[in-house]
């Protein structure tokens, strides 16, 4: 008797939820509302932060030739009473480090950038298939992002190189090559420029 009541328990029918249903169409229609609102906010950032590194960039091109200048004339006619480094030149060295500094940060926005990117995909949920342009769907945007990360590090890392290193030089080769590091840069190159455009191209209102 016992054992035909736990074989009835046993048997008794339950009903399980499904906390899987679609949602309704209004409701994805604001989550898709909300998920194109985020990105849009996001590319603008990326966008901002790319043109913040190319005028940073082009800035410091123009100091590294200074510095470059300055130095130069030190080892072509030493001098014992300036010796290495004139006065004139720590003006150019200080707004080089500030001009560095500006990469370093936008190495740190695009790390919290990505972030939020990925923050996104997982929020969205389904919505992370959906184009909101024209190819691109969030994924596409989370590895471009990725990569231009790597890219901004390892080129942040040169110019750094260069401002500690620049100043200190007591041969001409290596001012020279100093100046080349910077401006014609290994990382943050024509390919990033190329796919920033075609993240332009993107995002375009038709």
């Amino acid at each position: 008797m016992r054992s035909m009541e736990l074989l009835n328990t046993s048997l008794t029918p339950v009903r399980f939820v499904d906390s899987h249903h679609p949602q309704s169409p209004v409701k994805q229609q604001a989550n898709l509302a909300n998920c194109k609102a985020r990105l849009e906010s996001l590319v603008k950032d990326i966008t901002a932060n790319y043109a913040k590194w190319q005028l940073a960039h082009q800035r410091g091109i123009a100091l590294c030739y200074a510095i470059e200048a300055k130095k130069t004339r030190c080892l072509d006619k030493p001098d014992e009473e300036i010796g290495y480094y004139p006065d004139e030149m720590a003006l150019a060295c200080d707004k080089l480090a500030l001009i560095t500094s500006i990469f370093v940060d936008i190495v740190k926005n695009s790390h919290e950038i990505l972030r939020q990117l990925r923050t996104l995909v997982k929020a969205a949920g389904t919505a992370s298939n959906v184009i909101f342009y024209r190819t691109w769907k969030l994924q596409h945007f989370v590895a471009f992002m990725e990569e231009l990360l790597n890219r901004y590090g390892r080129e942040s890392m040169v110019k750094q190189q260069v401002m500690q290193n620049i100043a200190h030089c007591t041969q001409r080769s290596k001012l020279i090559a100093y100046t080349t590091a910077w401006e014609f840069p290994d990382h943050v190159d024509a390919y990033v420029d190329l796919v920033f455009r075609l993240l332009a191209e993107e995002v375009k209102e038709t």
